[in-house]
Parts: structure tokens; sequence; C-alpha cells
């Protein structure tokens, strides 16, 4: 039997349209669910709209605004290419030359973009960061997939990523040198070994980031947010970092060499090994930082704040910390030949076995501090205050203490040979087995309550 076109049975968006005559209507049916079950995985139409548009793409060389989301174009030549607020979400674009490609706006949330060429390309504002799966209006929407950007070892030299989104982007070993990434949310972002030499970070967010080993040579951080980043290894040489936010960040064995650390936050920082010579801290807060063993040679740390920081076996030699406060901070050990501290804040701080050869300390407040067994040689201890400091055993060779205040000191054993003390308050000083061999002592203070024996003067 022919039966005509027009009573033929039609399956039309899932719905079964018969005509008069039908044969097995639940067979016809489970055919036509089938049937679009099968037509719409093979044949999305939001994907057959990307494939219409990406042939634009490859045509023009532009589509501006277009939908590309889930886009192959892997290897794909696009360079200059004006992508300007295009949807290439989840598009991969692995390999694919985007240089000078006019991206401004553009979604690429969960893109690829692994050894990309995105040199010079215009990403202003462009979304870089995390794809999630569509369950995430669901009730387990808390358990939804993230995809962020791919963009490890792509070429984003002079790229300009000015207030772009990279929330966890993969950025490994990508090439960041001159671009331009001011206002850019990098939280999370994954930067190991990237290469951001010269690049400007200036006001960018990168809590949490990892920059381990990353390259930051003479890039611009000022006012960066870096809390709690990982720089561990990286080398920050003539950074400019300042009024930057590193509270709680990782700077071991980081090289920050004649880097602007100029009013920066580094509470609670660590920066074990850290190389910082000739850096300047100026008012910087590193309150409760470790800089245990780190090189802070010839830095400046003028009215600083390290209260209660850890400087132990720490190199400061030529250093300068006039104003700065450094109460209860740790210093045992530490290299301090040479260095500035007029007027220093070092109540209570513990300076035990500290080399402070010709080291400047006129008018500090030693106040409660340890020296025990310091080495003082030469020291610049003009009117300083030692009251209640422990001085045993310290060498106070040729130092001068003209005015200084060292009431209620412990001195005992300490080496005070040809130290000039006039004019110096010695009043309830421990002065038992010191030896005073040559000192001055015009106008002490508290002095004739010793008997030659008690002390080990001539």
């Amino acid at each position: 039997m022919t039966i005509a076109p027009e009573k033929a049975f039609a399956c039309i968006d899932g719905v079964v349209h018969r005509p008069t005559w039908y044969i097995k209507p639940a067979f016809v049916g489970l055919a036509c669910a089938v049937a679009t079950l099968v037509v719409g995985v093979l044949v999305n139409p939001a994907q057959a709209a990307n494939s219409r548009q990406v042939e634009r793409l490859l045509e023009t060389n532009a589509c501006p605004r277009c939908d590309l989301k889930n886009a192959k174009l892997d290897n794909a030549k696009l360079k200059g290419a004006d992508l300007t607020d295009a949807d290439l979400e989840g598009a991969d674009l692995s390999s694919a030359d985007l240089s000078g490609a006019k991206l401004e706006g553009a979604k690429m949330n969960g893109a690829k973009l692994v050894i990309t060429n995105l040199e010079k390309a215009n990403l202003r504002e462009a979304k870089l960061g995390i794809m999630r799966s569509r369950n995430e209006d669901r009730k387990d929407a808390k358990q939804a997939q993230e995809f962020p950007a791919d963009l490890r070892y792509a070429n984003l030299k002079g790229a300009d990523l000015y207030n772009a989104v990279l929330t966890k982007a993969q950025l490994s070993g990508a090439k960041l040198e001159n671009a331009n990434l001011n206002f850019a949310n990098l939280v999370d972002a994954d930067l190991l070994k990237a290469n951001l030499s010269n690049a400007n970070l200036a006001v960018a967010n990168l809590v949490r980031a990892n920059l381990k080993e990353a390259k930051l040579n003479i890039a611009d951080l000022t006012g960066a947010n870096l809390a709690a980043a990982n720089l561990t290894g990286a080398e920050l040489d003539n950074a400019k970092l300042g009024s930057a936010n590193l509270s709680e960040a990782k700077l071991n064995q980081a090289y920050l060499g004649n880097a602007d650390l100029n009013g920066a936050v580094l509470a609670e920082a660590y920066l074990l090994g850290t190389l910082l010579p000739n850096a300047n801290l100026q008012s910087a807060n590193l309150t409760d930082a470790d800089l245990s063993g780190a090189n802070l040679s010839g830095a400046s740390f003028n009215r600083a704040n390290l209260t209660t920081a850890g400087l132990k076996n720490a190199n400061l030699t030529n250093a300068k910390l006039a104003i700065a406060n450094l109460s209860g901070a740790d210093l045992s050990g530490a290299n301090l030949n040479y260095a500035y501290l007029s007027e220093a804040n070092l109540i209570n701080a513990n300076l035990s076995g500290t080399n402070l050869r010709e080291a400047n300390l006129r008018s500090a407040n030693l106040t409660g501090a340890s020296l025990v067994g310091a080495n003082l040689v030469q020291c610049n201890l003009i009117s300083a205050i030692l009251k209640e400091a422990n001085l045993s055993y310290t060498n106070f060779s040729t130092a001068d203490l003209r005015g200084a205040d060292l009431g209620d000191a412990n001195l005992s054993y300490a080496n005070l040979t040809e130290a000039d003390f006039q004019g110096a308050n010695l009043a309830e000083a421990n002065l038992t087995g010191a030896n005073w061999q040559e000192a001055k002592l015009k106008g002490v203070i508290g002095l004739n309550r010793y008997s030659p024996s008690e002390t080990a003067a001539p």
C-alpha cells in the first residue's frame, strides 16, 4: 500500500503528529523520542549556531559579540582578529595565534589557551576566570564543577589585561613581560614560574596567588593586594611594591634587591632566607614577620614597624633603622655592623650574640633588652636608654656611652675597656666582674658604691 506524503506521521520537537490512520502508536512515540534524543545530541541548536559564527570568524577574521561558546579553534590563525565582547566560554584556543587580537570585554571563562599567542592582544576587562558546570543553579550548586581558564605557557607579552578577571586562572609558565594587569583580578591564580618582568600589576588583586619562582623584575605592584600569596623563590629585584599588602605572604628565598616596599604591609609575612639588599622598606609594617636569616644589608627600615619580628641571624649590615619600632623583636645572632639605629625602639628586644660593631644607636631605647654576649665595639650609644637591660658579657670596648642611662642594667662581666661613660647613669647597675680598664668615667652616676674588688677596674 502506498501512503500519501501528507498522511505520513511526523515527529517535530518531540511531539508526534499523526494522520487519521496510524500503526502501533506506542512504537511510533518511542521511535520519535529516540530520534529526538539522537538528533539533539548530534545537532545541538546552540552548537550549530556557533558553527556558523565560527565560519564567519575564520572567513572574515572578525566576529564581535558572537556566541562562540565551546568553539573548537585550536591552532587557528586569528592574528589581529576582532572578538570584542565575544562569548568564548569553554572555547578551545590552544596554540592559536591571537596576537594583536581585539578581545576587550570578551567572556573567556574556562577557555583553553595553552601555548596560545596573545602577544599585544587587547584583553581589557576580559573575563578569563572560572566556568562552572550547568548544575550550578540547582540544589547541588555547591558541588558544581569549576573549569578555570587555562593559559599555561601562553604568550601574553605586552598584552593589555586592564581590569581583567583571571580568578583561579592557570598561568604557570606564561609569558607576561610588559603586560598591563592594572586592577586585574588574579585571586587564587596559578602563576608558577610565570614571567612578569616589567609588567604593570598596580592595584591588582593577587590574594593567595601562586607566584612561586615567578619573575617580577622591575614589575610595578604598587598598591597590589598580595595577602597570603606564595612568592617563594620569586625574583623581585627593583620591583615597585609601595603600599602593597603582603600580609601573611610567603617570600622565603625570594630576591628583592633594590625593591621599593615603602609603606608596604608585611605583617606575619614569611621572609626566611629572603634577599633584600638595599631594599626600601621605610614605614613598612613588618609586625610579627619572620625574617630569620634574611639578607637585609643596606636595606632601609626607617620608621618601619618591626614589632616582635623575627630577625634571628639576619644580615643587617649597614641597614638603616632610624626611628624604627623593634620592640620585642628577635635579633639574636644578627649582623648589624655599621647599622643606623638612631632613636630606634628596641624595648625588650633580644639582641643576644648580635654583632653591632660601629653601629649607631644614638638615643635608641633598649629598656629591658637582652644583649648578652653582644658585640658593641666602637658602637655609638650616646644618650641611649639601657635601663634594666641584660648586658652581661657584652663587649663595649671603645664604645661611646656618654649620657646613656644604664640604671638597673646588668653589666656583669662586661668588657668596658676604653669605653666612654662620661655623664652616664649607672645607678643600681650590676657591675660584678666588669672590666673598666682605661674607661672614661667622668661624671658617672652610681659608681661610688662599688669597691675595686667587685669590678675589674684598674
